[in-house]
């Protein structure tokens, strides 16, 4: 457990944001297709990215890693004709996209991960796979995690996917174009978050056929936004370092939303300058950057009066419920919050008290509400250690701009 000191006063300062994790397992995913050594610049180095990376060793494929960069010397004509055993731990892009990635590589591939991981649904990538010709078999549950992948090859088909579920489901088959071409797919129903598929797009576009030698990942929107927060909630100007102001991912949303709650932003040449003056109520959807929601519903808490937050409902399939779980955390804090449907979440801001907040083993529970920390005296966070699946520096960081973390016994 620690226990965050707030900040005495408003600050004025700098925080340098690491590589995005989004960009960082595409990234290994595209690397592992290209016929030639790809260095990843700037990767983010964190549990997922390690995943990923354990995922495509365990299948022969040689990736190197230095302090700065990753080097994929190997690729997918490296993997033999064996049986494999994948672990994926808890990150759900990795079995996603390896999922995938396995339909292409010879072999019988095994994949699984932690209990929580082997909770979280799959059915709709697994059926569009068999569409193009996979050969996929539950290991237990029916829809989930693990599965055993036994062809080697994809047909370039017409799809029909249901979309509702996961974004992740049409990126692991997009991540494949540069080997079986574009698929052209439709929906069932309508496309969920369709910002992570966008960014694929623009990534998969930007490696071209042949791929690139070296791809530079970029600064994290998504480690952002908690730093936005906290200028947007102590009245401070923080300066981000290493964002893209023409970025495709979707977190960058985030920053038009704290717009709207009265915060402004400024964007310059790979910075954007936050500065806060307090929060308002918002209604809002958050479909295009659901990982920011829990970070919204944080702010929303000290806002005055009602706050709706829409777009919610591939919160309640990640790494926790997190729709309830923010609703039994907000409550520690006396804060009542509804949710008269999936798809939303209503917060009766107001004045906020310090709590004790549990994390549910989910890494953006815990920095959410961080966010907390740095504004209210007595916030505790237990488990802290859940934040190294995305952003291990995140407690350093929090201390380089005056919040004091202690660790508790």
């Amino acid at each position: 457990m620690i226990e965050l000191i707030p900040l005495s006063t408003s600050v004025n300062t700098t925080v340098s944001i690491p590589g995005s994790k989004s960009v960082t397992n595409r990234a290994l995913i595209l690397g592992a297709l290209t016929p030639k050594d790809v260095t990843i610049q700037n990767p983010l180095m964190c549990d997922d990215t390690e995943a990923m990376i354990a995922c495509l060793r365990a299948l022969g494929i040689s990736i190197e890693k230095k302090a700065d960069s990753f080097v994929v010397h190997g690729n997918y004509t490296d993997v033999k004709d064996r049986e494999y055993h994948l672990n994926a731990d808890l990150s759900g892009t990795t079995i996603r996209f390896i999922t995938a990635f396995c339909c292409i590589v010879p072999g019988i591939k095994t994949l699984s991960g932690k209990e929580r991981l082997n909770e979280r649904p799959i059915k709709g990538l697994v059926d569009a796979l068999r569409q193009l010709g996979a050969t996929i078999k539950y290991v237990g549950k029916e829809g989930f995690p693990p599965i055993n992948i036994s062809s080697s090859r994809l047909d370039n088909k017409v799809i029909e996917m249901d979309g509702g579920v996961s974004s992740q489901f049409v990126t692991a088959i997009m991540l494949l174009s540069p080997v079986i071409g574009d698929v052209k797919i439709t929906f069932s129903t309508s496309p969920i978050s369709k910002s992570y598929s966008d960014l694929t797009k623009h990534m998969v576009k930007e490696w071209g056929a042949q791929g690139l030698d070296t791809y530079h990942v970029e600064g994290d929107y998504s480690a952002a936004g908690y730093f936005a927060a906290i200028a947007a909630l102590t009245n401070s100007t923080i300066l981000l370092k290493n964002l893209e102001t023409n970025s495709k991912q979707g977190d960058r949303l985030f920053l038009d939303i704290l717009t709207k709650m009265g915060t402004e932003v400024e964007y310059k040449d790979e910075e954007v300058v936050v500065r806060g003056h307090g929060v308002k109520p918002i209604e809002v959807d958050m479909e295009q950057c659901p990982d920011q929601a829990q970070t919204l519903a944080l702010l929303a808490a000290f806002a005055k009066r009602t706050s709706i937050l829409t777009g919610v409902r591939s919160l309640r399939v990640k790494e926790t419920e997190r729709v309830k779980a923010l609703q039994s955390e907000l409550l520690k804090m006396n804060i009542q919050t509804e949710s008269p449907d999936e798809d939303t979440l209503i917060i009766h801001g107001g004045n906020p008290k310090p709590a004790t907040i549990d994390t549910y083993n989910d890494h953006r529970m815990a920095m959410s509400f961080a966010v907390a920390g740095a504004k209210l005296n007595g916030m505790k966070i237990n488990n802290p250690e859940v934040v190294k699946k995305t952003f291990p520096a995140f407690w350093e960081k929090l201390r380089e701009i005056g919040i004091s973390v202690v660790y508790l016994t």
